[in-house]
């Protein structure tokens, strides 16, 4: 046999052991050493490949389709520079446990560190920000050498989708001539069935905490991304032991279609501000801390006086805050699911009352708000939210879009779901990220919800809608620079410090980045015609963007406004 079919049969095996490990999608950024890998996978009809030049948009784009589809993505690149462009999205799927396949191409180690082009250290590139490394072997077409490259592309697809679920890194070294043979077909198909349980705990642990929390005063903390279908979970868990229930945007309670009064929604505008009487006796946290500062200095607070039981269903300690008492470490959905069918006891109406009318209170004051019936992006986003389509997906960027919605948004029964890159909470990759979020449901209505730097700092990203006709309808909060240094201690610079190094205005016509890839483009003049044009999405999704030109001054003086009135009407001087 020649090196080529022996290349061949070898990169046609690891394919199957990826394919019988369950990847159905392939993300590639061309180049020379990756020449057989990249035919090879665009050439199996078992995997839907989509092509970007750009590697850090790539990277993104799979970590999109992964958060999406919630299975493994591969990434194919070149040798060299390529790979490290990927950096920041698999740190991003580390973060927020996404199972990404990054497949590098390298030089063979004959060329390694003697002077060849486009060499470099690719061993362990990604440190500790991948589950895994493997530098593949040479390729050889031996059965024995076969049955490797199978059981590697297995094993590392079932390595990333274990939880907690992450990315691994596999690293090629390839000998020239780089093109397979592509007459060449296996002699056998190879498929392994891959059977896994969850981790659960035994009755008697059930019985401990079912104990331990029915009839007390409890609130439920849930953090990290989920789906409608699971927070829909959480909320029966709240209902059933009558406690409020805090959750970040990404947690999906205010999108899903179960209605409780019980979600406190407004909690970051009004946690700070209340006169607290009864103090909870437990707190049930799930996950990563929610993104509101105010609930996380609320929880800080409660030191000494609440019991603090951590769900840690990675295993992975996420607790920032360090107050842990009881950490349960098994599956959150089957924990939760067996708890409800436990309790008995419910807890006294007095202590969830009190934080419904919080809520209401809150509601109330934002209902009069002058501000919240014209255009301004603190309305503009809570629009979005609202006229979301059941089975839509939204996409919301970092800094204040998703701070907007944590902050304003009702529960709205419209059963749509919300994504973010929540895991290292960058603006970089976010239009690549929720373009691929759109690739995975084109047929549905798509939004993305971002300001004009995270739209700067990704228009590559833009490429891959023109060129797989992907429908997103990009609403653009244009400020013209970082918002969010408004909210920060920042702003007490002088103009000429703050305006350079945080402002950042960065002056664009966002007309004209619509024009170059191709995507219509409106400014909106009012919120009725925001209204309009999202109403137009549900039935006709198409690439497109709305800019609504907001003032970073202004959102500040609004949510001060806000606050202001709360601690007026909920009786806390500070």
């Amino acid at each position: 046999m020649t090196n080529q079919s022996d290349m061949t049969s070898y990169l046609q095996t690891f394919v199957e052991g990826i394919i019988s490990s369950g990847v159905e999608q392939a993300v590639i950024s061309p180049g020379s050493r990756s020449t057989p890998l990249a035919l090879l996978l665009h050439r199996q009809e078992k995997i839907e490949t989509f092509i970007e030049v750009d590697e850090r948009s790539a990277a993104f784009f799979a970590l999109g389709l992964s958060k999406t589809s919630l299975k493994p993505v591969v990434l194919l690149c070149t040798s060299g520079t390529a790979a490290a462009n990927y950096y920041p999205a698999i740190c991003e799927a580390n973060a927020s446990h996404i199972p990404l396949i990054i497949l590098t191409t390298d030089r063979p180690h004959e060329l390694r560190q003697v002077g060849a082009p486009q060499a470099m250290d690719q061993f362990h590139l990604f440190q500790s920000h991948v589950k895994e490394f493997i530098e593949m072997a040479i390729p050889e077409g031996t059965k024995g050498m076969l049955d490797y490259a199978y059981w590697q592309g297995m094993r590392a697809t079932d390595t990333a989708c274990q939880i907690p679920k992450g990315p691994v890194h596999l690293n090629f070294p390839l000998r020239e001539p780089l093109l397979p043979d592509l007459n060449r077909r296996l002699l056998v198909d190879r498929k392994t069935e891959i059977i896994a349980g969850k981790k659960q705990l035994s009755e008697e642990q059930l019985m401990k905490f079912v104990d331990a929390w029915q009839g007390k005063r409890g609130v439920l903390v849930v953090g990290g991304s989920h789906t409608p279908e699971e927070a829909e979970v959480f909320i029966a868990l709240a209902e059933t032991l009558k406690w409020p229930i805090l959750s970040d945007p990404l947690a999906n309670i205010t999108a899903c279609p179960k209605e409780s009064s019980l979600i406190m929604s407004y909690a970051d505008l009004f946690i700070q501000e209340v006169d607290m009487n009864q103090y909870p006796e437990v707190v049930v946290r799930f996950g990563m801390l929610p993104i509101s500062k105010n609930t996380m200095f609320w929880l800080q607070s409660l030191s000494n006086r609440t019991k603090i039981y951590f769900v840690d269903e990675t295993g992975e300690w996420q607790d920032q805050l360090k107050q842990t008492q009881i950490a349960i470490q098994a599956d959150e959905q089957l924990f939760i699911q067996k708890l409800i069918e436990r309790v008995k006891t419910e807890t006294s109406n007095s202590w969830s009352q009190q934080w419904i009318g919080w809520q209401k209170t809150t509601e109330k004051q934002l209902t009069d708000l002058r501000e919240m019936k014209t255009l301004n992006e603190t309305s503009a986003s809570i629009l979005v939210h609202k006229k979301m389509a059941k089975n839509g997906q939204l996409f919301v960027s970092n800094s204040n879009a998703i701070r907007f919605l944590d902050r304003f948004s009702t529960p709205e029964n419209n059963h749509y779901q919300l994504f973010g890159n929540r895991g290292i909470n960058g603006i970089d990759g976010i239009v690549s990220t929720a373009l691929g979020m759109c690739a995975t449901n084109p047929d549905r209505q798509n939004v993305l919800l971002i300001g004009d730097l995270a739209m700067y700092h990704d228009m590559n990203g833009l490429l891959l809608a023109k060129r797989y006709n992907l429908p997103l309808t990009i609403v653009l909060l244009n400020n013209n620079g970082g918002g969010i240094f408004s909210f920060l201690s920042q702003r007490q610079l002088e103009e000429e410090d703050f305006e350079p190094i945080f402002g950042t205005p960065i002056d664009l016509d966002f007309s004209l980045v619509a024009q170059l890839y191709d995507a219509e483009y409106v400014k909106a003049e009012s919120l009725e015609q925001l209204e309009q044009l999202l109403a137009i999405t549900q039935k006709q999704p198409k690439f497109q963007i709305i800019e609504v030109i907001g003032d970073r001054q202004e959102n500040v003086l609004l949510y001060e406004k806000i606050i202001a009135g709360l601690k007026k009407e909920l009786g806390k001087n500070k």
